[in-house]
């Protein structure tokens, strides 16, 4: 399960002509909703439309038709960038943080936090990090205690 890989998932499927196809546009995200935790979280909706081209809006739509298709909605959203003077400043290690302690992986779902995670790009707060943006405010220097901090509001 660790090695499926959103990216190649949707170039499979593009090649199966989705989005045209509706068929292998709806079989795309029930393997993506496989590997969210059974939902179709916000964060892996947004990731499908960006790297199929497609609105938001229009997948929505989609999702809605098909009863097999589960949408969830996390309260919260956390974002950790993924970028390399994060990952200098030891953001891999508080992503590793939010994997262990809340079961979370990136485009997924976290129950026991109330989250959706996303490893995303540059923040650009470079030399401040690692930094993580919680519901859209970006906070640098973040460690596990800030997290931890966060989630318990």
């Amino acid at each position: 399960m660790n090695n499926w890989n959103i990216n190649e998932a949707v170039e499979y499927y593009k090649g199966q002509d989705a989005p045209q196809n509706q068929f292998a546009l709806v079989e795309l995200l029930k393997e993506v909703q496989e590997h969210s935790g059974g939902v179709l979280t916000d964060v892996a909706v947004e990731e499908v439309a960006a790297l199929l081209n497609i609105k938001v809006t229009f997948l929505n739509a989609v999702i809605k038709r098909y009863p097999s298709l589960k949408p969830a909605a996390a309260p919260h959203r956390l974002e950790v960038c993924g970028g390399k003077n994060c990952a200098a400043n030891g953001s891999a290690a508080l992503i590793s943080h939010i994997k262990e302690a809340y079961g979370a992986e990136s485009g997924g779902i976290s129950v026991s936090g109330g989250f959706s995670f996303k490893i995303c790009g540059c923040l650009k707060h470079c030399g401040k990090g690692p930094n993580l943006k919680w519901d859209g405010e970006v906070y640098n220097a973040a460690t596990p205690e800030l997290l931890q901090t966060l989630v318990k509001k």
